[in-house]
């Protein structure tokens, strides 16, 4: 394969992808079905990889985006139930009693405190809070961009952990073994500078320079964003509480905020902005019983990830290997660890939590028939980039004698090691020497871009920087991190995230408005990224 030809193929399904999501307006879903599909013939016909091979691996990508695609099914599944019992609805008129009418202590408390811990346990953010901070009396893109900017400011544990998870699993797979706590320590050390500016960033996109001239709101945002990045490091670094990491940080915020309040005699709750319906709703049911579904979400968490011997049974001891033909290359199989997963966990906190809401028929009914019409497509679109991504991965390879699968970057088989895209896309990189660890995190931020999730562009990308690091001598795991933080930041740019926030306030239209704004925070704190890595990823560098 030419270097330059085999470039230009491998760049041609992120450019469609692109013009498909921004120009056409295509769904995240369709896009993501025409990318794989473009992606797989120009892995079969031209980088001449075995077609059961690729179909295999295709299959098997599936099956690993179990943890975000099937997470995405079961947040779905309890968010639409607590919407038709009413229990969502009491949750957001509390919520919009927070803040005590200061904004921002509202964008804060709200958009980042909380959407962090909401985001933390499985719930969704950009379908939450966009109506509570347009009650608040945020114009429609403001409560749009915020939710989809606080998606996750601390970007890799969101949905407990998921990326890091995944991460942990794609490097080890190509790198070595590495532990959880290992790898989410790589990326708690970005984590102080980016949720900073990430909070610093909500007060601009909220209220432009006179927020950002409010010298208690900055304060408030650079202590909110350093105590959410002191506490990633706190719990990835000093303990080894990784999925939790976004529980603990978005407690964490709301209680420093809290304690502000307190001591500046203000209050943190203000009932006056409720009107009738909003008394109404809270009438129908108490706070304690509307917040079930979480409670015990949270419960199971801590549970599952803070006693060692349950958590060692349920990642180590049970990890239900499912075989799919020879994938791996070594036919080791996947470990789905089913039980342990925060899927698992959320539709058990869904079923204990039926007993305690309407369960007639009717509510079943309509949240079973919503639930069917909102899920097939995110889940979908979730999981057929994780294909694509494994499509790149095992690009080239053949079935030898026996049925063997044929490594072409290994040269004791005599393949072209061109024909492999990921190997392809590093030899021609790590011509870039010691400035390559300034392109990793914008290549993540652009496979976040495309797919929507941080953990898709960790999917697609890992294999690929810890190979050009070894080649430049980087520390691997550090650029192949900043990857993902990219992807993170990916957030306020997606048109699926975007989109979904619009939707929940009928102002679907705004997308465009809305990732203008993104994409200047999302640009710079990429680029902070970017700096970071270049310094930590040649430590032997005097």
């Amino acid at each position: 394969m030419d270097p330059t030809t085999g470039a230009l193929l491998i760049v041609f399904p992120i450019v469609l992808a692109f013009v498909m999501l921004v120009v056409l307006k295509r769904a995240a879903d369709t896009t993501g079905v025409i990318v794989w599909f473009t992606t797989l013939i120009i892995a079969i016909v031209a980088f001449q990889t075995d077609v059961g091979i690729a179909l295999t691996v295709s299959l098997a990508g599936i099956v690993k985006s179990f943890p975000i695609s099937l997470m995405v099914a079961t947040s779905i599944l309890m968010m639409t139930y607590m919407q038709e019992t009413g229990s969502l609805q009491r949750l957001i008129v509390y919520f919009k009693t927070l803040g005590g009418g200061s904004r921002p202590m509202q964008i804060l408390l709200i958009s980042f405190g909380l959407g962090l811990f909401l985001v933390g346990i499985g719930a969704t953010p950009v379908s939450m809070l966009p109506p509570v901070m347009l009650a608040l009396g945020f114009s429609p893109l403001v409560a749009v961009a915020l939710p989809a900017i606080g998606y996750d400011p601390l970007t890799t544990y969101a949905l407990l952990g998921v990326p890091a998870v995944v991460f942990r699993g794609e490097y080890s797979r190509w790198a070595g073994e590495v532990s959880l706590s290992s790898a989410g320590s790589v990326f708690s050390w970005f984590m102080p500078l980016v949720s900073l500016g990430i909070a610093v960033s909500m007060l601009w996109i909220a209220g432009g320079r006179k927020l950002l001239a409010n010298k208690e709101g900055v304060t408030l945002a650079a202590v909110c964003g350093l105590t959410a990045g002191g506490m990633a490091i706190v719990c990835n670094v000093l303990f080894p509480l990784t999925t939790l990491t976004n529980v603990f940080a978005g407690a964490a915020v709301l209680l420093t905020l809290f304690v502000y309040t307190r001591l500046r005699r203000r209050p943190m709750v203000d009932r006056t902005i409720l009107d009738e319906k909003d008394h109404e709703t809270e009438s129908s049911m108490s706070l304690g019983r509307a917040s079930i579904p979480w409670l015990v979400l949270v419960v199971l968490s801590l549970v599952t990830n803070m006693i060692p011997p349950v958590f060692d049974l349920l990642f180590n001891g049970l990890p239900f290997t499912l075989h799919i033909g020879a994938y791996p290359f070594d036919g080791s199989g996947i470990k789905t660890r089913f039980l342990w997963q925060a899927y698992t966990l959320m539709l058990i906190a869904t079923l204990v939590s039926i007993p305690f809401f309407k369960r007639d028929k009717t509510t079943m009914r309509s949240t079973m028939s919503k639930f069917l019409r909102r899920a097939p497509r995110p889940v979908l679109a979730a999981a057929i980039f994780f294909a694509m991504a494994e499509v790149m991965n095992y690009s080239g390879w053949i079935l030898g004698s026996g049925g063997a699968w044929l490594d072409p970057t290994n040269p004791v088989n005599g393949i072209d090691q061109m024909n492999n895209m990921v190997f392809l896309l590093a030899s021609m990189t790590a011509g870039l020497g010691l400035l390559y660890p300034l392109v990793a995190p914008f290549l993540g931020l652009i496979a976040g871009f495309i797919s929507g999730s941080e953990t898709s562009a960790i999917a697609m990308f890992t294999r690929y920087h810890h190979e050009t690091s070894v080649l430049i001598g980087a520390n691997s795991m550090v650029v192949a991190a900043s990857n993902g933080i990219g992807g993170g930041l990916a957030s306020v740019l997606s048109p699926a995230k975007i989109q979904n926030a619009a939707a929940v306030i009928d102002h679907i239209g705004i997308e465009g408005q809305v990732i203008r704004y993104g994409v200047v925070v999302a640009v710079l704190m990429t680029l902070v990224t970017a700096i970071l890595t270049l310094l930590w990823a040649f430590p032997a560098i005097p």
